[in-house]
């Protein structure tokens, strides 16, 4: 996807498959959705990241998904693993080349409303809004509440292997859902 003249790359839900994945060469941000690996195998995770450090890209975002343990319970030894030259975001605000991405910590559902501001280009979540593109309606409804008020212009997730490589606009934003098939 384009915005604002700059190429997107996005997935999510490789599991230990990532170097599966071909990067497009004109890519300027990749981001990367969640579980890198499949029940937090740390030798996965590892890999992951140096295959992901390696690629020829300027920017190079990393959220952590719900398989993505260390992240979880063990976040100081998580973060220690993330390269110099990958942004790791769990939640908040970062400005790429002029556009402005927001993640919100949905592994895969919110437990309470977080802040999304309004403004924000790209939405970065993990786990899928309810009803849309999550599997037959295994998405979270908080996530939903918060996209319907805020309307960012795109919406990243995945999760859902189901519905994996599909999107769909809905009034003022594209859902995505960038989740590798049979991840």
């Amino acid at each position: 996807m384009t915005i604002r003249e700059k190429t997107i790359f996005a997935f999510a839900d490789t599991h230990g498959k990532h170097r599966e994945i071909n990067i497009p060469s004109d890519t300027d941000i990749v981001v990367f959705a969640g579980d890198a690996c499949e029940a937090g195998d740390q030798e996965q995770l590892t890999d992951f990241f140096d295959w992901f450090a390696a690629l020829p890209v300027k920017h190079k975002l990393f959220v952590p998904g719900n398989h993505d343990l260390p992240f979880e319970f063990s976040p100081e030894f998580a973060v220690r693993m993330v390269p110099r030259n990958v942004t790791f975001i769990e939640q908040g605000e970062i400005t790429l080349d002029g556009i402005r991405f927001y993640v919100l910590p949905v592994r895969p559902w919110l437990h309470e409303p977080l802040p999304l501001p309004s403004g924000v280009d790209v939405l970065i979540t993990h786990g899928a809004p309810k009803g849309i593109l999550d599997g037959g309606g295994q998405g979270c409804p908080i996530l939903m509440e918060l996209v319907d008020a805020a309307h960012p212009q795109i919406h990243l997730f995945g999760h859902s292997h189901l519905d994996g490589g599909k999107s769909l606009q809905m009034g003022d934003t594209l859902f995505c859902n960038v989740a590798m098939k049979g991840g």
